[in-house]
């Protein structure tokens, strides 16, 4: 520390050829400049100022020590202003994890405008369908199913998820259309398992439906092998709207039981509580909030628009 002050106290007074000006530009008094100059000179055995009644000057070997102090000055200066312009402008890297299905079908779409607004960004997004640690895998933020738990965790709301069961119009000439969830016993039912458990997804079925067993003709870890499994006639999937319209509104895909489905659970985004909200973190919550805002139809139920 006491290095850290004659080191201010040379370059000040070398620049201010006095000692009160030095003391100006430090914020401290002239004896203090004085003192820490007097430190510095008796540690290294040398005068380092020619001094007289009005100025100052430095000496041959106070030159070479300014020109060496005066660097490093100079190069913590810019390393706090770079701190001070990378909390102004969003920039580095951002770890970000979000669903397969998720990434691939809802923010895939919206990346290359994400990337033209915030090029000092470097993304790296994990494709995960576990529920991961934020804290202890060192992510800035995550897309996340259903209600937080997690005191940790601060959430922004990105809107509700609703899934539509639907086949193609050659299967349902073929084996009817049901009217109700109990006619699916009768249907070849396309499933969906969590990769990380291998747990079968339900089907958002509303009451008295909710826990109603369906038959399991094939099973996917995959959405979008199930969605084409769909079109491909092999039976009838459940899934996400935004998943199935595109299709259904191309007619690769009919919707049916529209008026018995129950929301599946709200999407959020999701960061550590622990941790200040940074310009990239902020730069890409808010970008992911307006754009999904921007597309009302992905959260919303099938019933609404597939009639």
């Amino acid at each position: 520390m006491d290095g850290l002050a004659g080191l201010f106290a040379l370059v000040y007074a070398a620049e201010q050829q006095s000692y009160v000006g030095a003391a100006r530009v430090a914020g401290i008094s002239p004896s203090a400049i004085g003192k820490s100059i007097a430190r510095l000179e008796g540690r290294l055995g040398v005068r380092l100022f020619n001094r007289t009644t009005r100025s100052i000057s430095l000496t041959e070997e106070g030159a070479v020590l300014y020109e060496r102090y005066k660097r490093i000055i100079d190069d913590m200066q810019d390393a706090e202003a770079g701190i001070l312009r990378s909390r102004q402008r969003p920039t580095g890297r951002l770890r970000v994890s979000v669903p397969h299905i998720v990434g691939h079908h809802l923010l895939m779409p919206i990346l290359p405008m994400f990337a033209a607004r915030f090029p000092e960004i470097e993304l790296d997004i994990d494709f995960e369908d576990r529920v991961v640690d934020l804290v202890a895998e060192g992510l800035d933020a995550v897309v996340r199913s259903g209600e937080l738990a997690d005191a940790r965790l601060i959430a922004r709301h990105l809107g509700e998820q609703h899934f539509v069961v639907c086949g193609s119009a050659d299967y349902l000439d073929r084996r009817g259309r049901p009217q109700t969830p109990n006619d699916l016993s009768g249907h070849a039912c396309i499933h969906f398992k969590y990769p990380s458990s291998g747990r079968i997804a339900p089907w958002s079925f509303r009451d008295p439906y909710e826990r109603l067993l369906l038959p399991k003709s094939l099973t996917f870890n995959n959405t979008d092998a199930g969605l084409r499994a769909a079109q491909d006639g092999l039976g009838l999937a459940h899934l996400p709207v935004y998943v199935a319209q595109p299709h259904i509104r191309a007619g690769n895909l009919v919707p049916v039981l529209t008026a018995f489905m129950a929301p599946f659970g709200s999407l959020s985004l999701v960061w550590p509580s622990n941790r200040q909200l940074s310009p990239k973190v902020r730069a890409f919550v808010d970008f992911v909030v307006e754009n999904f805002a921007a597309r009302p139809e992905a959260f919303r139920p099938a019933a609404h628009w597939s009639r």
